[in-house]
């Protein structure tokens, strides 16, 4: 019990620190687009490299495309990756946690482990273009 809501609140926490990004400038948070520009990428590679991957909750009216931007790359410019915030068939309450020591993402609802890479989540492309990160939302691929 206490674990699950320490989860929750990591979640808020997580989503929290994504407005925080977005009024800095940091990351230009917008969902609602099918292509969506994340951000500069020196700044979000920082962030990353800090605080883990990024979460970014989806603005759109559906609601439907929590993200998580996640890089590994040796530069700034290489190794993003952006996948689904939550498991296959989840609920959208089931914010996939990341578990810094593991370098694990945890679903809190099933107890399942996926890596850092998102391997078994939904992908979505990404492109760095003029040292931007854009996601393309048209076109995932389902695990």
């Amino acid at each position: 019990m206490v674990l699950g809501a320490a989860g929750v609140a990591a979640g808020f926490a997580l989503f929290g620190g994504v407005a925080l990004l977005a009024g800095s400038g940091g990351v230009d948070v917008r969902l609602g687009d099918e292509v969506f520009v994340a951000g500069q990428v020196d700044r979000l590679a920082a962030a990353v490299e800090r605080d883990g991957p990024i979460a970014i909750p989806d603005a759109s009216p559906r609601r439907q495309r929590d993200l998580y931007l996640q890089h590994l790359g040796a530069t700034p410019a290489e190794g993003w990756l952006a996948f689904a915030a939550q498991a296959p068939g989840a609920e959208r309450r089931c914010l996939l946690q990341w578990l810094p020591a593991e370098m694990e993402f945890d679903d809190p609802c099933s107890d399942r482990r996926y890596p850092a890479d998102g391997r078994g989540l939904t992908r979505y492309p990404t492109t760095v273009e003029d040292g931007k990160l854009s996601v393309d939302l048209r076109t995932p691929s389902e695990p």
